[in-house]
C-alpha cells in the first residue's frame, strides 16, 4: 500500500471518528467505508468514504493540491451510479492540519439549503417550497381571478408579438 494510500485511509477514519462524535457522540454510527476508493463499487462509481451519514455522500480528501471540482464529480457519480439520493459533500484537509480545520465543499444549492433549515430551527423565518405552494393555491382558488389569463410580456408598440413578418 502507498504512503497516499494510507494517508488517506487514516484520513477517512478521522474523520469517521470525528463526525460520529460530534454527532452521534461516539457511538459508532459513522465509520469508514469498507474498501472505499478505487471505483470497485457499484458499476465503478465507487462507494461513500463514510457509511452513516444520512442524507450525505462523503468524499474524503486529503492532499495538498486540492483539487475541488474533481472531488465534487467523484462524488457525484458515485451518486448517480448508485441510484442514491443523497447530497454531495467533499471534506478536506492538508498534512499537518487537524481534523476539525477541514474544509467542506458542497454545491451553492445544497448548502443554502441546508443553511436555510438551520436558520429555521434558530427561530428565523425563513422561505420554504411549502410557502411557494399555499401562495399557487391562494391564487388559484381567488375568485377574482378565476379564468382569467395574464399576458407576462406585451410588445412594445410597433413589435409583432414573437411571430417573424417577412
Amino acid at each position: 500500500m502507498s504512503k497516499q494510500k494510507r494517508k488517506g485511509d487514516g484520513y477517512e477514519r478521522e474523520l469517521a471518528k470525528w463526525l460520529d462524535w460530534m454527532l452521534f457522540r461516539g457511538t459508532e454510527r459513522i465509520t469508514r467505508m469498507p474498501l472505499s476508493g478505487g471505483g470497485s463499487h457499484v458499476g465503478g462509481g465507487g462507494k461513500a468514504d463514510l457509511n452513516g451519514t444520512p442524507t450525505i455522500w462523503v468524499e474524503a480528501k486529503r492532499t495538498e493540491r486540492f483539487a475541488p471540482y474533481a472531488a465534487m464529480e467523484q462524488a457525484e457519480r458515485g451518486i448517480a451510479a448508485s441510484k442514491s439520493e443523497d447530497m454531495p459533500v467533499v471534506i478536506t484537509r492538508r498534512n499537518r492540519m487537524t481534523t476539525e480545520e477541514s474544509l467542506v465543499v458542497m454545491r451553492l444549492e445544497d448548502w443554502a439549503n441546508m443553511y436555510s433549515s438551520w436558520c429555521g430551527d434558530c427561530g428565523y423565518d425563513v422561505w420554504t417550497v411549502e410557502d411557494d405552494l399555499d401562495q399557487l393555491i391562494e391564487e388559484v382558488r381567488g375568485d377574482d381571478k378565476k379564468g382569467e389569463v395574464v399576458q407576462l410580456f406585451k410588445p412594445r408598440s410597433g413589435e409583432t408579438d414573437g411571430e417573424e413578418t417577412n
